[in-house]
């Protein structure tokens, strides 16, 4: 099995069915957790979970699961669901509000439930910072305690679409943006010491002035524009797609070589990246 993300999405205003969702994470349909936990681990199937937010309104539209290198270990994959009410507020620039279901059966992560979008126009989606996020350990997690963190991440999908707004309004400077790149730019990769003469690089990959400008490289023509909400768009997207030039230094390139940056094949760092950058905009 090749180590990338298994994604499935319905390109259209249409919910996945439980049948094309197991065929990407069938995770989502364990019914027990890794037998290698203690009794105490609580269970919480994901399909219950997914059940639970239809009661709420919201349809599963993309389902992401993380690649394992052991067949056994496929049912406990960290996993992720995005559902949204598909009667619900889209905007005028064709953003969506989503509400985003993490969770994993291996013991390595409480289940998680996001307030997030998907932009149409590029076809990326992205999960919002700390003050967007809802989490019970699987220990504590009850039906009812799930029904009260989808409720509560549903209420905030309005207040995330006004800061959408909001940033749509805010214009930037040079100097704002730079700030904003270069932050944002720490979030995957150091900047290399050649070029900032602080040490002697080590083996790995940095970030350069031309990761920086590629970072802010404009994709299409509905991402021109000095505004935050613009600039955020431009930049996440070359952050988890990757196609921005980057150095590394290894053992048969010591004095380094400049490379095309891959896009970010973890699912955990994904949502990392995401709602940290969330966070730096919003600074």
């Amino acid at each position: 099995m090749p180590f990338d993300l298994i994604h499935r999405y319905s390109p259209q205003d249409q919910a996945l069915s439980f049948e094309e969702i197991r065929q990407t994470c069938p995770a989502a349909f364990a019914d027990r957790p890794d037998p290698e936990l203690s009794e105490r681990y609580g269970f919480v199937s994901t399909a219950d979970a997914i059940r639970i937010a239809c009661d709420h309104g919201f349809e599963p539209v993309r389902a992401i699961q993380k690649p394992v290198r052991k067949a056994e270990e496929l049912p406990f994959a960290d996993h992720m669901i995005s559902l949204r009410a598909l009667t619900g507020f889209r905007d005028e620039t064709e953003t969506a509000p989503e509400i985003v279901i993490y969770n994993s059966h291996n013991g390595r992560s409480s289940l998680k439930v996001f307030a997030g979008f998907w932009r149409f126009i590029c076809s990326n989606n992205a999960q919002c910072g700390e003050g967007f996020q809802a989490k019970l350990r699987h220990s504590r997690l009850t039906a009812s305690g799930f029904s009260d963190m989808i409720a509560e991440q549903a209420a905030n999908l309005p207040g995330m679409m006004e800061n959408i707004e909001r940033m749509r309004q805010t214009a930037w400077d040079r100097d704002q943006t730079l700030n904003f790149i270069q932050n944002a730019a720490s979030l995957r990769w150091e900047m290399d010491p050649e070029e900032t003469g602080d040490d002697e690089p080590i083996r790995g990959a940095y970030a350069t002035r031309l990761t920086l400008q590629n970072l802010n490289q404009v994709r299409r023509w509905g991402d021109n524009g000095s505004d935050a909400w613009k600039t955020f768009n431009r930049v996440q997207e070359g952050l988890i797609r990757g196609g921005v030039r980057i150095k590394s230094y290894t053992d048969r390139k010591p004095y380094g070589m400049h490379r095309w940056a891959k896009g970010v094949q973890s699912l955990s760092e994904s949502v990392r990246i995401n709602r940290s950058l969330w966070d730096l905009a919003h600074a």
